[in-house]
């Protein structure tokens, strides 16, 4: 087999592993787990806001850990940490189908984010980008493509068992997911290579160490629009099965068209990955922002005839934001100190996310519909946008960069 073959068949397997990590530790605990929500209130009695409530409680302790978890990854590697998130997960999926109050769910979702935090986005990237240097723009977009491939795989799972076995069981059926994944890791990928001494110091003249990073215009600009921007997504995600009851979806079109949704964001983080080996980044950036904004305005009008198009602009909007928002952060930053870049950046996007499932939820309680609640989004999408023009290309030495590729 030719180098270049071996090439390939190493990055695509190394970023097919993060897919399948990705795949279970976010459509686990973020998206996959809302087709219970309908089961949830039914027999508890809880508001939508009280419900929600879970993911901030998730999101904001994530938020509270990833710096820690980020130094943790830096000092012993992501294979680890990975592996022991998702048993964390399996074991706090099982706890679930014992609840009998609010709080118990709300503890559940505490231990979700150390659990996630161990098997993250962040170690997926890091994990990837150590071991792929060429295409790695490809590389990140295959293997972030899971976050979206388990919103289309996990409902589509929980879906058949909810409606022959009933929610409790359903969570125990799902426990056996993150097992065989954390075994096939653990077997299957393969220690990081050694670098010669000389590599070494070339490659770290280029990258930021933690207080380098945190000096730069460009750090704060990425926090501020990541903040905004996970707020809008999840605020999405999190109240999309809601949002289409709402709009006189039964429950099987709702979940159909909440997997076809992943679907479309799933071709975008593909998608833009690949082109950012050929195509500026920051660029790319700023078109994916306007699309997501678009979308989100169709959203707001409440119209069953607006949901399609919104759908389409978002998810495509989104796709490309999420792969560019942490390639973003590895192009600018570089690897050395990663993890506790990504830490510190991932608590901003953790209170985003967090309070963008919850607000969400109350606002439309709060209203009666989820029109106010997609207006907020659309604001906060217009202010995402103004900041994105402060995220440049930059160095250790010049934290003003050039901005000539802005």
């Amino acid at each position: 087999m030719s180098n270049e073959n071996k090439s390939f068949f190493t990055l695509f397997g190394i970023a097919v592993l993060g897919t399948i990590v990705l795949l279970c530790s976010n459509g686990l605990t973020f998206s996959g787990i809302t087709i219970f929500d309908s089961a949830l209130l039914e027999e508890f009695g809880w508001t939508k806001s009280e419900l929600k409530f879970r993911d901030f409680l998730n999101s904001i302790s994530s938020a509270a850990l990833m710096p820690f978890v980020g130094a943790i990854i830096d000092k012993y590697g992501a294979k680890k940490t990975i592996i022991v998130g998702l048993f964390m997960i399996a074991g706090l999926y099982y706890s679930y189908s014992y609840i009998t109050a609010a709080w118990h769910m709300y503890a559940i979702h505490v231990g979700f984010a150390l659990a996630v935090a161990g098997a993250s986005t962040l170690a997926v990237i890091i994990m990837v980008s150590q071991r792929i240097k060429k295409n790695r723009g490809t590389a990140i977009g295959i293997a972030l493509a899971g976050t979206s491939l388990g919103g289309i795989v996990i409902p589509q799972i929980g879906g058949p068992l909810l409606e022959n076995f009933g929610w409790r069981a359903s969570f125990q059926w799902e426990a056996l997911i993150p097992v065989g994944i954390a075994i096939l890791i653990f077997f299957f990928l393969k220690p990081v290579k050694k670098q010669t001494e000389e590599s070494k110091k070339a490659e770290e003249a280029t990258e930021f160490n933690f207080k380098q990073a945190l000096a730069s215009p460009v750090f704060w600009a990425i926090c501020i629009t990541g903040t905004f921007c996970f707020y809008s997504i999840m605020g999405i995600i999190a109240n999309l099965f809601l949002y289409l009851l709402e709009l006189g979806y039964t429950e099987s079109e709702a979940r159909n068209t909440f997997s076809i949704f992943f679907i479309i964001i799933l071709c975008a983080k593909l998608c833009s990955g690949i082109v950012t080996d050929f195509i500026n980044e920051y660029k790319l950036f700023k078109i994916q922002l306007v699309l997501m904004l678009l979308g989100t305005v169709g959203m707001a009008m409440n119209s069953e005839a607006f949901v399609w198009p919104a759908l389409i602009a978002v998810g495509i909007g989104w796709g490309g934001l999420y792969t560019l928002l942490n390639y973003i952060i590895i192009s600018t930053f570089g690897v050395k100190s990663a993890g506790k870049i990504g830490g510190i950046i991932s608590v901003f996007e953790g209170v985003g996310v967090g309070l963008g499932a919850w607000l969400t939820g109350l606002i439309s309680d709060q209203t009666g519909s989820y029109s106010a609640s997609f207006w907020v989004v659309v604001g906060l999408l217009t202010i995402s946008f103004i900041t994105s023009f402060s995220i440049k290309y930059v160095t250790p030495d010049n934290t003003d960069g050039p901005t000539e590729v802005a």
